[in-house]
């Protein structure tokens, strides 16, 4: 579950993996993505992406960094303060570097350092633990960017999404349907056309859509404005709550 929160959070998948150049790329360096996180009425945590361009073993980059942590009276029963980095190719959108960094509650705390072999295939570590990878697998951070380059024109209802990312030290398919075309209304912006995504937990033969709903912009930017969990006794919602350094403009009304 905690993979599909944070996917659905801050990165979404590719529709066509054919490791293409990127082409009239949505976004630009400069850009920030700032997020809520609230059950019911009450705050329960804070995320927010930031994109710049650095230069990384004497080549152009974009560098993401994305924070996500807990609030509140959240804060005080189970404190997270999460970290994850990536860079990644300024035309493909494959990684380079990732980084993840967390902390969560007392005790738990990891820090890694993924180093991409797009040509070997593999992925070392900053322990020099090698693992082999798929082609055309992303980070979930530069898979995100990528989608956006490539995926949100000519959906149909049903389309069934795959990208191959790794995360947690393995390779990992994510998995989202598009449930199709939905107008909703952000707090403090007004009202957004979305496209909007559920994922799939595929198990064996059988696919079981998680209670999970994601929310796509309709228009050049195609970030994330809503995500929504439900539980048996109520929801957990995340809301875009301030952005800037677009490069297109938000079409709210």
């Amino acid at each position: 579950m905690k993979r599909f929160i944070f996917a659905a959070i801050f990165f979404l998948s590719a529709h066509f993996l054919k490791s293409q150049t990127t082409k009239n790329l949505p976004f630009q360096a400069g850009e920030k993505l700032d997020y809520v996180m609230a059950y019911g009425f009450f705050p329960g945590g804070t995320a927010s992406l930031e994109l710049e361009e650095t230069t990384l073993n004497n080549k152009k980059v974009f560098h993401c960094k994305t924070v996500g942590k807990t609030v509140g009276l959240a804060d005080k029963i189970f404190k997270v303060y999460d970290v994850y980095e990536s860079y990644f190719d300024t035309e493909t959108c494959l990684p380079v570097k990732a980084i993840r960094n967390v902390s969560e509650g007392a005790t738990y705390k990891k820090y890694t350092e993924d180093f991409f072999d797009h040509e070997k295939l593999t992925v070392t570590n900053n322990l020099n633990e090698k693992k082999t990878i798929k082609k055309n697998t992303f980070d979930v951070i530069s898979a995100f960017y990528y989608a956006r380059c490539t995926v949100f024109e000519g959906l149909k209802e049903g389309n069934v999404i795959r990208i191959e990312t790794f995360f947690q030290d393995k390779q990992w398919t994510l998995v989202v349907r598009f449930k199709g075309y939905e107008t909703i209304k952000i707090p403090n912006f007004g009202k957004i056309e979305c496209l909007k995504f559920k994922p799939i937990v595929e198990t064996g033969t059988f696919e079981d859509e998680d209670a999970l709903d994601i929310w796509i912009s309709n228009d050049q930017n195609h970030i994330p404005v809503r995500i929504e969990m439900d539980f048996f006794v109520g929801s957990f919602r995340t809301d875009l709550v301030k952005y800037s350094g677009l490069k297109h403009s938000l079409n709210f009304k």
